[in-house]
């Protein structure tokens, strides 16, 4: 591959990483495990911990998409973590709503539902809009989960999770 050719190990890793990105996107896991592998491997190595977190987070998100639900959720529980750590309030968010993805998968509605109003609040709050596939995603889980939960369920549940400090939104997300 080129990057490898440039023997820049900043662009040997964003392209490993932009490949596994795009991977996991298109439903080819075990690519996307592969190319995220390598991105991690490379940003480990150069000591870039941030990276190694988008990385994960894209790994988690490709498991996800990918139908394993159960080393998604343990990867995000991970990451979730990091995010903290970090203080980025847009992953932050990004991460909840991928627990209520998982809560759809697992017939949980109403858990999604909070999960979902907690990470809108923290993104109004932290000033962080999705990017153009996140927000694709989004509006196709929230449509599935208006279509199957009642509003006099699903409101509620919404609005009590946008009343959640962060940390209990996470606390909410990690109590699966």
């Amino acid at each position: 591959m080129a990057a490898d050719r440039s023997r820049n190990p900043f662009v040997i890793a964003y392209v490993a990483g932009s490949r596994g990105d795009w991977s996991g996107m298109t439903g080819r896991t075990a690519e996307a495990r592969e190319w995220l592998g390598r991105a991690m491997a490379a940003w480990q190595e150069m000591g870039d911990r941030r990276f190694v977190l988008v990385a994960r987070s894209d790994l988690a998100h490709a498991l996800r998409r990918g139908g394993e639900i159960e080393e998604a959720e343990a990867l995000y529980r991970e990451t979730l973590h990091g995010w903290q750590h970090a203080g980025n309030r847009g992953a932050i968010a990004n991460q909840l709503e991928s627990f209520a993805f998982l809560s759809i998968a697992k017939g949980d509605p109403v858990r999604a539902a909070r999960l979902f109003g907690a990470a809108e609040a923290i993104r109004e709050v932290a000033g962080s809009a999705m990017v153009a596939a996140e927000q694709a995603e989004y509006d196709a889980a929230v449509g599935q989960l208006r279509a199957s939960l009642d509003a006099a369920l699903l409101d509620p549940a919404w609005a009590e999770g946008r009343r959640l400090a962060t940390d209990e939104a996470v606390a909410v997300a990690l109590a699966s």
